[in-house]
């Protein structure tokens, strides 16, 4: 207690200090980033920048958006430089080890199937006190469900990434099938599948292909209606849940029984990226994001957009949302949150938007001249309303490495979609009941 009084006392005499100094026309020496830092405070002119990192999985030098993002801050905020770092691989492992031995960025990215786990095991701060109201009330549904755990915001959205279905329209030209009205059905895409399938050897080409990750394969599970997880989050729910089991069913027929996608190993030959069957005319339809459009553009893809084929009349997709999130221990939080709120708020969205690097969290980003750009640019904007949240869990990292275990033996046809269901949930009922 005396220890305490000790520490009070001597700070009211370092504040006295300060004030007689200011009485008498001295200028007190230059305060710390922390002392300065609140949102909307004024810097003295000729103090020194605080810089701030930021940690991603990204390089900057490599995305032009997180340049201009970085270029746009400091322009309006001189007081702040930002030092992007670099963390290329094992992303959310890498950074739990570094906040565990006390290398604490002032922001970082994360991805929302990681938000659980750190928000639960107390790493992140909480953003309510931070963020206003507007900015709350402004978020799509979609990404205040995947940036909430417990009823509290812990992160803010880097953009959001709604599927699409993109269409090479060069393999529809080719095969003269016309491109499908916006309201097309699950029926239409299968039989268009099944027409664009043809070939063998070097010949061969499919009509729909999807990598085996879990956000691409629950794509098409949030097309029927399905879900992974029960609403507890403790059991997977492919025994249990039919709209799941028919989606599990449909995919298995697309590689099994009609035989319109390409085997892992087969994509592969077209080289390491998820689309190169698509950019190399080989594949006619696949689930893709705002992103994607980039990959196409510069590789010379002739492509359209539609939205996911309807399933009894709606057509549903899934979203993924990457965050800024703000280390529980970070040293400045009021500087980190004017960071997160120009990255997350309608300035760094609208980058975003304009480099096609994701679509907006908040309704307060104008989209309208980026719907006029071209006509298939609603259908984004439309996923953003009727998107679900790609499922997360605290065990999900662990769920998903089963997961997409199992998927590989399902989609190669060595087991069937009920031993499937019956293999992942008995194996899932260990896993999320932790």
């Amino acid at each position: 207690m005396k220890k305490r009084l000790s520490k009070w006392l001597a700070l009211c005499l370092a504040l006295m200090m300060v004030f007689s100094l200011a009485a008498c026309g001295g200028t007190p020496a230059t305060t710390s980033g922390a002392a300065s830092g609140s949102a909307g405070a004024s810097q003295p002119t000729d103090a020194e920048p605080v810089t701030l990192t930021v940690y991603t999985w990204w390089d900057i030098t490599k995305y032009a958006h997180l340049q201009k993002m970085k270029e746009d801050f400091e322009a309006e905020n001189p007081d702040i430089k930002l030092e992007f770092v670099t963390v290329p691989s094992k992303y959310a492992d890498t950074m739990v080890t570094k906040l565990a031995g006390g290398e604490i960025p002032d922001v970082m990215m994360l991805a929302m199937d990681q938000i659980p786990r750190y928000a639960l095991s107390d790493i992140l701060l909480p953003l309510d006190d931070l963020a206003s109201q507007e900015y709350k009330d402004a978020l799509y549904p979609v990404v205040k469900n995947a940036l909430t755990v417990n009823g509290t915001l812990y992160a803010a959205a880097r953009d959001v990434t709604p599927k699409v279905m993109f269409l090479n329209t060069k393999m529809f030209e080719e095969a003269n099938i016309p491109i499908p009205e916006d309201d097309w059905t699950m029926e239409e895409f299968t039989e268009i599948a099944k027409q664009l399938t043809k070939g063998s050897g070097a010949d061969a080409q499919w009509g729909y292909y999807w990598k085996n990750y879990a956000d691409q394969t629950f794509a098409m599970i949030a097309a029927f209606g399905g879900n992974m997880y029960s609403a507890d989050g403790k059991s997977s729910v492919f025994t249990t849940d039919e709209k799941t089991q028919e989606a599990v069913q449909f995919m298995y027929d697309l590689t099994n029984t009609w035989k319109v996608c390409p085997t892992a190993q087969q994509a592969a030959q077209f080289g390491d990226n998820e689309f190169s069957a698509f950019m190399a005319n080989k594949v006619a339809m696949q689930v893709g994001a705002l992103s994607t459009e980039s990959t196409f553009d510069a590789s010379g893809t002739e492509y359209t957009v539609l939205p996911m084929p309807t399933v009894n009349g709606t057509s549903q997709t899934s979203s993924f949302v990457n965050a800024w999130v703000i280390p529980k221990m970070a040293k400045n939080p009021e500087l980190s949150w004017r960071v997160v709120e120009f990255l997350s708020g309608k300035e760094g969205q609208q980058i975003a938007l304009d480099m096609k690097f994701g679509l907006p969290a908040s309704t307060l980003v104008d989209t309208s001249a980026f719907e006029a750009e071209k006509p298939t640019n609603k259908y984004y904007v439309q996923a953003l309303e009727n998107a679900v949240p790609y499922p997360v869990n605290l065990n999900g990292a662990e769920f998903q490495t089963m997961f997409q275990k199992e998927c590989e033996s399902l989609w190669a046809g060595a087991i069937a979609p009920d031993e499937f269901a019956q293999r992942v949930d008995e194996q899932g009922a260990a896993i999320l009941s932790k």
